[in-house]
């Protein structure tokens, strides 16, 4: 078998070690029956040496036809005649006692199979094959760490692969684009014009460059050999898929906070606007908010349409504009009036889309909130919240809630998807988010962004929606 070759410089060659007997088996699996499942079932669990006869009786068979099975297990060098009975080779029993594993209806192709399948390779052999440390203590978790840990670096690892031969590209793009992500043996060696032998010897690269497995099917009497990633890949691919975001289609019936996407930039921007004409005077609410005058409220109303004068969203949101406006230093407060600041004409003079850029890479610009500790929202935490509007950048208008069960950023040591050991399987753990890390990323999505044009949000039927703009996948989504 030809040897192959990544882009991460891997040099998997199945020459190594004795491929030719993993795939005489493999091949002999794959013409498995009950009955032939059930001999073999009962030689691995019985003692070393088995009278013909008995082996017979347990299995509920003609003698007969168990010697016709013997003599094609024979084959795999998993036992000898002796006389009337057989007798089983030690190490070959461990190696089918793996592999048996494939044929119970619960297996799941995963870290304890990848370890067993590399037990069959002389272990100096791994290093130069995965290109790890030979001083590693243990190599299976070198090899974890290096290729599998996060769904990051696996699909960094996967995009690197460069196979030589591009039936074996062509099988995982087959396997990773199927909607239940598991492909019938027979319908690549069909497509792909190859024997059996051939995919065999496909497959076995295939698992040792941890893109797909073997498995096998009951279908009638028989077993069909099944080809689908590691399980814990398409357990976390489900988990993807589950919590896909519908696009909200009652658009109408949104209640949009503001009209447009750079309304916010629009809003601060006629807020400096008429302090840059004229300083006007504010004043003390009941809240303590600084407040212009009445007559001022009214011009920005006029100004700022959506909103009645004397209402309370209003008061609230003209204070959360002259607190964004003095927090630039594009405005300050000065014996109770507002005046609007040298840097205020430079902003005025930007284009809609700089100024939001302006605001979005200002040092100065914070997201302030009563609700969130000071300690979480910082620079890091801010930019991993922002990262999870990727997943629904080209959605519309989605529910937040229904939103917010499908997101995976990293904000915490419990929030970072990662492959771990749980009891006797291993598993890419979930995100789980406290309280306060939910409420960054609610103000991240609803507020932090929608000033920046990112984000445009509103109300329907009583819950947040959201959408991101046409600004914000050209932001994000590059």
């Amino acid at each position: 078998m030809a040897e192959l070759s990544t882009l991460r410089k891997n040099k998997i060659s199945l020459e190594d070690y004795n491929y030719k007997q993993d795939i005489e088996n493999r091949l002999l699996m794959g013409q498995f029956t009950s009955k032939d499942l059930s001999v073999l079932e009962e030689i691995l669990y019985s003692s070393i040496k088995i009278p013909v006869r008995k082996l017979a009786k347990s299995v509920d068979l003609d003698e007969k036809e168990v010697q016709g099975i013997l003599k094609k297990l024979s084959k795999t060098g998993l036992f000898s005649f002796e006389g009337d009975s057989i007798v089983v080779d030690k190490e070959m029993r461990k190696y089918f006692e793996a592999q048996i594993l494939k044929f119970d209806p619960e297996f799941r192709p995963g870290m304890d199979y990848l370890q067993s399948l590399l037990r069959k390779v002389p272990i100096h052999v791994l290093p130069i094959w995965y290109s790890i440390p030979r001083t590693s203590n243990n190599i299976f978790d070198s090899l974890v760490e290096k290729y599998l840990l996060t769904p990051q670096i696996f699909q960094r690892y996967m995009m690197e692969l460069n196979f030589n031969d591009p039936i074996l590209s062509q099988i995982v793009q087959d396997v990773y684009k199927s909607s239940d992500f598991k492909v019938y043996a027979k319908d690549l060696m069909e497509k792909y014009k190859i024997s059996q032998e051939q995919f065999e010897g496909y497959l076995l690269l295939l698992e040792f460059h941890f893109v797909c497995t073997l498995g096998y099917e009951k279908i009638d009497e028989e077993w069909t050999e099944i080809v689908t990633p590691l399980h814990e890949w398409s357990e976390y691919t489900a988990f993807l898929k589950s919590t896909e975001v519908s696009s909200i289609t009652s658009v109408n019936k949104i209640h949009r906070l503001r009209p447009h996407e750079f309304s916010y930039i629009q809003d601060l921007s006629q807020i400096l606007t008429l302090a840059k004409k004229s300083p006007y005077t504010l004043a003390a609410d009941n809240e303590q908010r600084m407040l212009p005058t009445k007559a001022v409220m009214s011009s920005l109303a006029a100004k700022i349409e959506g909103f009645e004068a004397d209402g309370a969203p209003f008061s609230a949101y003209i204070d959360r504009l002259i607190t964004k406006a003095r927090q630039l230093k594009l405005a300050d407060i000065v014996d109770n009036r507002l005046y609007a600041l040298e840097s205020a004409n430079d902003f005025l003079d930007m284009r809609l889309e700089n100024r939001a850029i302006f605001l979005y890479r200002h040092p100065l610009n914070r997201l302030v909130s009563k609700e969130i500790p000071a300690e979480i929202i910082t620079d890091r935490n801010l930019r991993e919240a922002e990262k999870s509007i990727v997943r629904v950048l080209s959605s519309g208008w989605v529910d937040f809630d229904e939103f917010l069960r499908g997101v995976i950023v990293p904000l915490g040591e419990q929030s970072v998807v990662m492959l771990k050991r749980l009891g006797k399987t291993w598993k890419y753990n979930l995100p789980s988010y406290t309280q306060e890390e939910l409420a960054l990323i609610k103000a991240t999505v609803l507020e932090w962004l929608f000033e920046v044009g990112v984000t445009s949000v509103g109300t329907l039927n009583g819950k947040d929606v959201f959408c991101v703009t046409s600004f914000g996948q050209s932001l994000f989504g590059r």
